[in-house]
């Protein structure tokens, strides 16, 4: 096998035009669809169309999904970095079986929804979200904030951070990772071409909104963390960090799933619903 080296030259140069390239990096995880694919007619959902806005006055656009059961409370889903709505709704709908209205919206430049996919202004959207659902929600039913994967992070960092948590029953954080530069630094070391980057290029994400930082915050509202060892895109050690650094109540349950169709195993279901009768 014949050995090829590069110069120092050459390799500072790779180095510096990888960090200019990947210098907004923070903002190159949205990975968002302005299409629809489906909407939750498809499952026989009765829905409203909802539109808030954030702090910046970018307008937002979300679902209310309707229980046809005797209603318990109302839950939020905070959903992940790709496409939208349209399609992240799955996690979500079967819930109205059991007595919960569903929240889901869509961040800026995703769906509907006005504005750049950003993350600054997308800490700002959940803020919105998180205030309006409280807002429909009354003193006697459960109010339930889940987040998937980077809803999952955004959702620790809000309900932490939010002057409203006491208004809230329980958080739920699903494949979420913890902290912005561990997640880009995983990434980068799956591939050759960037496994010598993954440290250096790991602090040009923006780490200001790490969940891992604050989860302690999250206490007293219980704390259920989902994740699963099959996930291939969030290795099983972020829930294990998220879990040591939170404060009690809280819960770790190894789920079984791919990353991303998480309640198509009724054996997932049964496990949130145990922690949602718990409440």
């Amino acid at each position: 096998m014949r050995m090829y080296s590069m110069n120092s030259t050459t390799r500072s140069c790779i180095i510096l035009l990888a960090t200019i390239f990947l210098s907004s990096c923070t903002d190159m995880m949205f990975v968002p669809s302005k299409q629809f694919y489906y909407t939750p007619d498809v499952v026989d959902v009765e829905y409203d169309n909802v539109y808030i806005t954030s702090e910046d006055s970018t307008r937002l656009h979300g679902w209310r999904l309707k229980t046809a059961q005797a209603k318990k409370g109302n839950i939020l889903y905070l959903h992940g970095n790709g496409e939208n709505i349209s399609t992240h709704f799955a996690n979500l709908y079967w819930l109205l079986d059991y007595g919960y209205d569903g929240y889901i919206f869509d961040y800026r430049g995703y769906g509907l929804s006005e504005g750049e996919a950003e993350l600054d202004g997308t800490v700002s959207d959940v803020e919105a979200m998180l205030n309006y659902f409280i807002e429909q929600s009354k003193d006697d039913e459960q109010t339930i904030v889940i987040g998937h994967s980077m809803g999952g992070a955004l959702a620790i960092y809000s309900v932490a951070t939010s002057d409203m948590k006491d208004s809230l029953t329980a958080l739920v954080s699903i494949e979420a990772f913890s902290d912005y530069r561990d997640i880009t630094q995983d990434v980068l070391s799956n591939s050759w071409l960037t496994w010598l980057l993954q440290w250096p290029l790991s602090y040009t994400m923006d780490n200001t909104y790490s969940p891992v930082e604050v989860i302690d915050q999250v206490s007293p509202l219980p704390l259920l963390i989902m994740h699963s060892r099959r996930d291939l895109m969030i290795d099983y050690y972020h829930a294990e960090r998220l879990y040591e650094a939170a404060a009690e109540p809280k819960q770790l349950v190894e789920i079984d799933s791919d990353h991303n169709h998480i309640f198509k195993q009724q054996g997932n279901r049964k496990l949130l619903l145990e922690f949602i009768d718990s409440l």
